[in-house]
Order: structure tokens, then C-alpha cells, then sequence
């Protein structure tokens, strides 16, 4: 009983330090519209703000999440949020386009020190239930995703957007401070702990985890960069952008143990491919309308989707991982999803302001539909192959 409740202990804080980093990242969806009227850059600014983010996010969760696996999770995660911390000290000081890039670099640094850790921490606690763990650790995240966009949305216009970034700052050092007192599990050690994350790429289960992260991350990218300026130009405001992630939250938060459950019982990889048949249409509609309304209606329905395919991508991301390896696959898939995003906030903003909403979604789903059937071929060759030996 006494190991069963540190065990909660250790996912409760873990989920919370994932939650903190999550809160410190995404307040920028809602001020990217603000910063923008503010200081005058062009559309392709909030791509390089929120390519940014994504630049730095893939470079740490490549070199850096392996440390995990020799010992350092820890330090890791309190890094993370110190350096969140200081990029918000960046962000809420910043008056050019270059301050805000490279605060938002900082940032996203962030998110590749903690993130691959507690994942690989949190599969590792009750490796037979890992994808529910996961599934509510992907709510977790969700929900400090979600959450900096809605309150910083409530705040920015009472209080301004550099108190914003510094409370949220603020709110990093103390979720830092809160775990310091505490020591965690140590994942397993192997002699491939310390070869580099890409080695991994050589296990066939692993590029197919790694292809669904890429298509499950590519809207990311996407809504970082434009959401809260395509709402705006719907007619919503600061409050809209914040309601809109909070109607897709609630679903995701519902759903997202089941989904883990799911992955537990079958085939994680195979579920994740079939929910994927429900995000695309909703990805591709959110181009389609042309009033709020619809909009925010398949913020629902994308939710619920994404509640039952993101932990069995997870899960398939633990389960193709070798022994002494959790956190570098962890990493590379993050690092792979994240050069997706990277992409995609770099080239929609151009998309949107040439063609239109319709062919900057329409092109996020179509690359999403190409990454999914790529990695079913894959596991079709894969299974057939092993069947025959």
C-alpha cells in the first residue's frame, strides 16, 4: 500500500511539473495577435515565433532527453522549468520581433527537457498499464496547454501582456521549487543508454511510432501560429481563443483514460491510425468556415478524436522502446512531432495570408493523411514479415 501511494505521489507531481512547462509554453497562443498589433510585424512573424519554440523544443528533446536515461531525470525537469521561467522573464520584456523570437526559443527549450522525462517516467511506474498512465498524463498536458491560452486570454487585457508572461513565469519557479524535496524512480540502465537518440531510428516499430507522432503533432503547428489570428479574423477576441481550447479540452479530459485503456488492450500503433480517420476531416474543416460557430463546434468533436489516438501514440512510443532507452524514444518522437509543428508554423501563416484559411488546413491535413498511410504500410510489411519467420 505504502508503494502503491508514493507511486501516485510521484505521477501526481510529475503531471504537475508537465502541467506548469505546458502553461509557461502556450500563453503565447493568445498573445501572438496582441504582440502582432502591438509592434507591427508581418504574418510571417508569428511563424518565426512560433517556429521558434519549436526549433528549440526539437533540438533539446534530440541531445538533451537522453540524460534521463543515465540518471539525470531530475535535474532535467527542474531545468526546464527554470529555464521556462527565465524565457517568460524574456517574453515580458521583449519590444522586437528578434526579443520575441528568442524568447520564445527559450521557452521552448522547456518543454524538451521536461516532457520526454515524465513520459518516460510515468510509462515506467506500471509498465502493464502504461497507456491509461499515459492517457491522463496527456490530459494533464492538455489541460496546462489549454490552460495558459484561456487565463492568459482572461488577463491580458486587464492586466497587460508583460504582468501575463511574468505570473506564468512566476507560477514555473514555484512548481520548480515544489518537486525539489522530492526523489523519483530512476529509469532502467543499459549499455545503449548513452548512444545518441537517432541510433533508435534502426527498430522498424520505433519509425512507425515515430511517423504517428509526426502526424499527431503537425496540428500543432498550425494552431500555434495562426489560431488565435484566424479566430480574431472570424470576429472572436481574446476570450474566444481561450473558450475554443477549453471546448476541446473537456472532451480530451473525459476521454483520454479510455484512450489509454484502449492502447493497453490492443494494438497501440493500429489505434492511433484509426482515430486518425476522425482528425483529419476535423483539421482539414476547421478551413471550411467562414463564422465562429462551426468552428468551435469541431474543437468538440477533434477533442474527442485526440482523447483516444494521443496516448495510444504514447504508449506505442514506450512499448517499441528498448531497455535503458524510454527517454531518448520519448525524446525522438517529441523531437520528430516537433520539427513537424516547427514546419507548419513556419509555412501556414504564408498559406493562410496567400490562399485562405482552406488551403493552409487543408495542407495540414493532407500531410497528416501521407504520414498516417506511410506508417501503416510500414507496420503492414512489418507484421506480414514477422508472421512468415
Amino acid at each position: 500500500m505504502i508503494l502503491e501511494r508514493n507511486n501516485r505521489a510521484d505521477a501526481l507531481l510529475l503531471m504537475a511539473s508537465s502541467f506548469a512547462v505546458a502553461t509557461t509554453n502556450s500563453v503565447i497562443f493568445a498573445a501572438l495577435g496582441d504582440l502582432q498589433d502591438k509592434y507591427k510585424f508581418a504574418d510571417s512573424g508569428l511563424g518565426l515565433i512560433a517556429g521558434a519554440g519549436f526549433l528549440s523544443g526539437f533540438l533539446v528533446q534530440l541531445f538533451v532527453a537522453p540524460f534521463a536515461d543515465r540518471g539525470h531525470t531530475k535535474r532535467l525537469i527542474m531545468a526546464g522549468m527554470l529555464i521556462g521561467a527565465c524565457g517568460s522573464v524574456l517574453m515580458a520584456t521583449g519590444d522586437s520581433l528578434l526579443q520575441f523570437v528568442l524568447a520564445r526559443a527559450v521557452i521552448g527549450s522547456s518543454f524538451g527537457f521536461v516532457f520526454p522525462a515524465v513520459r518516460a517516467l510515468i510509462a515506467h511506474v506500471e509498465p502493464e498499464r502504461r497507456g491509461e498512465r499515459l492517457g491522463r498524463l496527456a490530459a494533464v498536458e492538455l489541460l496546462g496547454f489549454v490552460a495558459g491560452p484561456l487565463f492568459g486570454g482572461l488577463l491580458i487585457d486587464p492586466i497587460g501582456l508583460r504582468a501575463v508572461f511574468l505570473l506564468f513565469g512566476a507560477f514555473s519557479l514555484v512548481s520548480m521549487f515544489t518537486i525539489s524535496f522530492r526523489s523519483f524512480p530512476v529509469l532502467p540502465l543499459s549499455t545503449e543508454s548513452r548512444k545518441p537518440s537517432f541510433v533508435l531510428l534502426r527498430l522498424p516499430r520505433v519509425r512507425i511510432a515515430v511517423l504517428l507522432a509526426m502526424a499527431i503533432q503537425a496540428p500543432v503547428g498550425i494552431f500555434d501560429a495562426l489560431w488565435d489570428r484566424y479566430l480574431t479574423d472570424l470576429g472572436g477576441g481574446n476570450s474566444m481563443v481561450g473558450i475554443s481550447f477549453a471546448l476541446y479540452t473537456i472532451p480530451f479530459f473525459i476521454f483520454s483514460s479510455f484512450g489509454g485503456r484502449l492502447a493497453d488492450k490492443y494494438d497501440p500503433q493500429l489505434i492511433a491510425m484509426w482515430m486518425m480517420v476522425l482528425v483529419v476531416p476535423a483539421v482539414t474543416g476547421y478551413g471550411a468556415f467562414t463564422t465562429l460557430a462551426p468552428v468551435v463546434a469541431l474543437n468538440v468533436f477533434e477533442g474527442i478524436a485526440q482523447a483516444l489516438m494521443y496516448p495510444s501514440s504514447a504508449a506505442a512510443v514506450a512499448k517499441a522502446a528498448p531497455v535503458g532507452r524510454a527517454s531518448a524514444a520519448q525524446g525522438l518522437a517529441g523531437a520528430s512531432g516537433l520539427l513537424m509543428s516547427m514546419l507548419l508554423a513556419f509555412t501556414t501563416p504564408s498559406l493562410y495570408g496567400w490562399f485562405g484559411a482552406l488551403a493552409a488546413f487543408g495542407a495540414v491535413g493532407l500531410l497528416m493523411s501521407v504520414l498516417t498511410v506511410s506508417a501503416a504500410l510500414m507496420l503492414w510489411r512489418l507484421n506480414r514479415r514477422e508472421r512468415l519467420v
